[in-house]
């Protein structure tokens, strides 16, 4: 830790040199990896002399996309440009190599991203300290001619001599032309400006929103935006303001003017450079006013409240109706609203059913209609994948007059027969799944907090508290899951921790670093998987002790989900390339996992790879284990035969909204995934959708982020981010 500066500067140790990675690029001997991206892998290298680098090495199959040659050389004359105090200066490169590669000067120290996440946020002198020089680092590079664009926690070093910005991975020079005639946009969507989503002009001012963002996770570990999916954060990025709760004063006030929507009202480098020292010598009354002029920019960029539990339009509280029927129409039309019948008598037990003197006419909510934005408004798609275009176009540039084009549907509509939670303190928090058993639900939270409840009465039984070997901890679960016998519970979170639990004892009886962000078990509960940001698929030993897997998988793009096959011998993955600087590489993964070597990191090509057009966020296997579920960011469901490879089905409805969880139903039958201001249930067999199980609330499309079927097949959960609870329905027959 540097005591002077306020944050460790101890480096993580490299990882070793594995199949496939050179022992040497240009005159550099390689020692170790440092990290990978999208583009590539840097090393840990030696001059001949035995001085340190960090050596960049491009991918060999990108190396050959004439178009992406091009955008390293013009990151490396960029690069070349930059010097100052807290920035890496490029000292190599070859543009010509069959790889191509950079070498910069190498800088020992852990990234803010590490060192939060292994520790805890800075303290607000030392986040003070960290904005105003990384504010200074913008400056050199903005003299430069160059706009970073991509600046973000894991592209900041800590060391002893303060912050070094680093990867010009996708800066471009302000004044070379970008390569934008392949539609791509680079970048990483929870620090990216509004400006820079939609396609506009570029400045100085994208790098200053992205610094916002950095402070604000420097302060406290979470995203002003949230985290989850690609394109729910782009969602929060151009249409809501930041959630800065939880930042401390002075931090927060200068975070919200770094994070203003309009790029002219944000600060200069120098004018954030000026605050964090003014502010620093300041007292609390100048925290304060800074308090108070965040606010009340928070307050003009917020149009809307959270719904309230039981509040009218919303879900009923606990232990009222579940079935209301509604008027079958298009989600677009323009006329008023369909009267929802008065609700019927209250149901006590989530598992009985609908009361039969409930109106069963049923039909969806009508949401209220669109605004349509300034002609003209140019977008450019990006790198983050095609679904971009999807958000912009039908959530936000759709034309109020749009004609009605929803068919009368002779499905019903249910709402929820009770709730459990709330679930936490925040709308990002994900991870829901219930015991082998079905007394018990297990739930995530924005806290690092797994909730376990009694589904019968609906109270809460017990928490368990994610926390590293030193007690570290507070980051949003991602992913939860109870072993097959009941006994273990594991937890992931955005950071990428794993934990397992005894249900019993409430022990935590395992910690992994950097396991996942999702978690399955195997049926015979020997093994479990975990996938990661990182593009890795991980097989752990349930009963081991170590840090080491079983077996690693690369299928080179970020893992949203695992699944495990009935039978245990195939590992699904779900592959989201959105964050790829090049063609994304959306798809499926099957693995064969029967009678593994177990070697660590013994990598293996998948057996078959199912693509997709648009990211893949969800994958669930049928109980008979023929066929593969696949859900994405295009709002389609795929079913494919686990067999052949093969495609077989596209599930796609008015209705349906992204998908980021599907499951089936213990007998097969029946297919849930996200749907309108809810969950969508789908009839396997002639895969056309039987029923929409509604939160009740207006206006609420996507609420539904994680959804599970109880063991028996009677209720159906989904966890429902928009009012931070669990919604049970009993499953229509």
């Amino acid at each position: 830790m540097s005591r002077q500066l306020g944050w460790p500067t101890a480096p993580p140790p490299p990882r070793p040199l594995g199949h496939g990675d050179p022992a040497e690029t240009g005159p550099y001997r390689l020692e170790g990896v440092l990290g990978a991206g999208g583009m590539g892998r840097v090393y840990l290298g030696r001059t001949p002399a035995g001085s340190a680098v960090a050596v960049k090495v491009v991918h060999r199959e990108y190396a050959g996309d004439a178009s992406f040659r091009k955008r390293f050389e013009q990151e490396v004359a960029a690069a070349r440009r930059v010097q100052g105090l807290y920035t890496v200066p490029v000292v190599d490169a070859d543009l010509q190599a069959d790889e191509p590669w950079l070498a910069t000067a190498y800088v020992p120290g852990p990234s803010l991203q590490q060192a939060v996440a292994d520790g805890e946020p800075l303290s607000v002198d030392a986040t003070l300290g960290l904005t105003a020089r990384v504010a200074e680092a913008l400056q050199s590079i903005h003299a430069a001619g160059v706009i970073h664009r991509d600046l973000k926690p894991s592209n900041i070093i800590l060391t002893g001599d303060g912050p070094k910005v680093i990867d010009f991975g996708i800066a471009r020079a302000a004044d070379v032309t970008s390569v934008t005639a392949t539609g791509m946009r680079t970048g990483t969507p929870a620090y990216m400006a509004p400006e820079y989503i939609r396609g506009q002009s570029v400045t100085e001012a994208g790098d200053v929103f992205a610094l916002g963002g950095v402070a604000h996770f420097a302060a406290t570990g979470r995203l002003p935006f949230g985290g989850g999916a690609d394109h729910g954060v782009i969602y929060r990025v151009l249409e809501h303001a930041p959630d800065l709760d939880g930042c401390p004063e002075p931090v927060r006030g200068i975070a919200a003017r770094c994070l203003e929507k309009d790029p002219a009202k944000r600060p200069t480098p120098a004018e954030v450079i000026e605050l964090c020292r003014r502010v620093s010598e300041a007292g609390a009354a100048d925290a304060a006013e800074i308090a108070d002029a965040h606010t009340r920019t928070a307050v003009s960029l917020s149009g809307s409240e959270p719904v309230t539990p039981g509040a009218p339009g919303s879900p009923n509280a606990p232990g009222t109706p579940d079935a209301v029927t509604r008027t079958a129409r298009s989600p677009r039309g323009s006329g008023p609203a369909v009267p929802v019948p008065p609700p019927a008598p209250a149901v006590d037990d989530p598992a009985r059913g609908t009361p039969s003197g409930a109106d069963t006419s049923a039909n969806p909510p009508v949401p209220g209609p669109l605004t349509a934005p300034a002609a003209g408004l140019p977008l450019v798609l990006s790198g983050i994948g095609i679904f971009v275009l999807a958000i912009i176009l039908i959530a936000v540039y759709l034309p109020d007059s749009a004609p009605d084009r929803g068919p009368d549907y002779p499905y019903r509509s249910y709402l929820p027969t009770t709730s459990i939670g709330p679930t936490g303190k925040s709308r990002e928090a994900q991870g829901m799944a219930f015991s082998p058993d079905g007394k018990t639900l297990a739930t995530g939270s924005d806290e690092g907090k797994v909730r376990l409840w009694d589904v019968a009465s609906r109270k809460p039984k017990a928490t368990f508290i994610q926390r590293d070997s030193v007690g570290n901890g507070g980051f949003a679960n991602r992913s939860v899951a109870f072993s097959p016998n009941g006994k273990l519970l594991a937890a992931t979170n955005m950071t990428g921790w794993v934990t397992l639990w005894d249900v019993a004892t409430h022990r935590q009886i395992r910690f992994l670093h950097s396991g996942g962000e999702s978690v399955a078990f195997s049926p015979d509960g020997k093994l479990f998987a975990t996938g990661s940001e990182g593009d890795a698929v991980f097989l752990w030993d349930t009963n081991g002790r170590g840090d080491e897997p079983v077996a690693y998988f690369d299928p080179g793009t970020t893992v949203r989900d695992v699944a495990f096959s009935p039978d245990g011998r195939t590992l699904a993955s779900a592959g989201d390339d959105s964050g790829s600087n090049l063609t994304p590489k959306h798809a499926a993964l099957l693995w064969d996992v029967a009678g593994r070597d177990p070697e660590p990191y013994g990598q293996g090509d998948p057996r078959a790879t199912l693509s997709t057009v648009q990211g893949v966020l969800s994958v669930a296997f049928s109980p008979d284990g023929k066929t593969l579920a696949t859900g994405g960011s295009d709002d389609d469901v795929r079913l494919w035969d686990v067999a052949a490879g093969r495609r077989t089905a596209t599930l796609s409805d008015y209705y349906q909204a992204v998908v980021e969880d599907l499951a089936f139903s213990p007998d097969g039958k029946t297919l849930a995934a996200p749907g309108g201001n809810g969950l969508m249930l789908w009839n396997v067999a002639d895969r056309k959708p039987r029923a929409i199980l509604s939160t009740g609330a207006q206006g609420a499309d996507n609420a539904i982020q994680d959804v599970a079927f109880s063991p028996d097949g009677r209720l159906v959960a989904g966890n429902d981010s928009k009012s931070r609870t669990v919604r049970l329905w009993k499953t229509p027959k």
